[in-house]
């Protein structure tokens, strides 16, 4: 290859920046009827091994078909028991376990005790995951308008999970008082041993049906991973929240209250792959007593084709003492809508 006069050394950088990008798709999946995929490994997570490759750009390769995996790069594994291994990868003898090469030794683990698995130069962006939802109803006849729209995204490290969700439902009917309802949160999770963890979060709401016009929240606590599978994650948290809150009508408000919590999240390995989703929040009230609140959202989402699928969510929330009206009341309602997940 010959290398343009003005500029050798850039040529140079280029042709080396190539070859080292060439160089880094030798990453050798073997499945379990014998087929080898050779690429780069970019991520494990739900059962779905993303694959880099020449020729068909990103493949993802269902976990549950592999029995060998083999990686010169160092990878940050974490297995079902909250632990982390950094090291190589190479195949088990016999083929069907995954062995990881670290400057102690070798460990051999079954396919279906690694949770999460990635390259350890990976930077930020590719460790975002989450989707998009979208949902969109109008009716001519009654002019009835209704749209959706739910958000998350997490990104998980050795020492800490962040978590953040956007929601936000809006309905309108000629002659009929709106329905808006919307939901901003972010959680900092530190993990500890034993699948304990520090969690600390804030949080944004809106719910005019139930006669808030805005709240600003504050929640810190601990939380520990019950369930934690190939498959299933079980959590349960426990701790205080602090909030401030505006009511579509009288005066502004400080509260402080005990949170209770529990996230549960499965999926299936064959197409068409299903998630399912549900999260709970009870909030019992220290400076306003007898209130409690109830926050719950669950959803199930049927993979239509790859990162495209159909969701079905349910929401409700429920406060025993409406700030406007100091009555109780009950929002809730199921959401249809066409997702994303990145």
């Amino acid at each position: 290859m010959k290398l343009p006069r003005v500029f050798p050394a850039a040529g140079l950088l280029l042709f080396g920046l190539a070859g080292n990008a060439l160089a880094q798709k030798t990453d050798v999946i073997v499945l379990f009827n014998g087929d080898r995929v050779t690429g780069e490994i970019k991520s494990y997570s739900e059962g779905r091994l993303v694959l880099s490759t020449d020729i068909a750009s990103d493949v993802s390769v269902k976990w549950n078909k592999i029995v060998s995996i083999t990686s010169s790069k160092r990878f940050e594994i974490e297995t079902v028991d909250g632990i982390y291994h950094y090291g190589s990868l190479a195949p088990s003898t016999p083929p069907g376990k995954l062995a990881i090469i670290s400057g102690t030794g070798v460990e051999t683990f079954g396919f279906f005790d690694i949770v999460h698995l990635s390259p350890i130069y990976e930077n930020f962006w590719r460790r975002i995951d989450g989707s998009l939802d979208l949902g969109f109803t109008y009716t001519q006849a009654n002019n009835y308008f209704q749209f959706s729209l739910n958000a998350d995204a997490h990104v998980r490290r050795p020492a800490f999970v962040t978590y953040t969700s956007l929601s936000a439902f809006l309905s309108s009917q000629q002659g009929v008082t709106s329905s808006q309802r919307a939901n901003f949160a972010y959680t900092y999770q530190k993990l500890l041993k034993d699948r304990w963890s520090l969690v600390g979060g804030v949080g944004v709401d809106r719910n005019l049906d139930l006669g808030l016009n805005l709240r600003g929240s504050l929640t810190g606590g601990v939380a520990r991973d019950l369930v934690q599978t190939n498959r299933t994650l079980f959590t349960v948290l426990l701790g205080l929240s602090g909030s401030r809150e505006k009511p579509v009508s009288g005066e502004t408000t400080s509260d402080a209250a005990v949170y209770a919590g529990a996230r549960f999240s499965t999926f299936t390995y064959d197409f068409p792959k299903l998630t399912i989703t549900a999260n709970l929040g009870v909030l019992p009230y220290l400076t306003d007593s007898g209130r409690v609140r109830l926050e719950f959202q669950s959803s199930v989402k049927r993979e239509i084709i790859r990162d495209f699928y159909l969701s079905l969510s349910l929401f409700d929330s429920f406060d025993s003492r409406d700030p406007t009206t100091f009555q109780a009341k009950n929002d809730w309602g199921p959401v249809l809508s066409i997702g994303w997940t990145f």
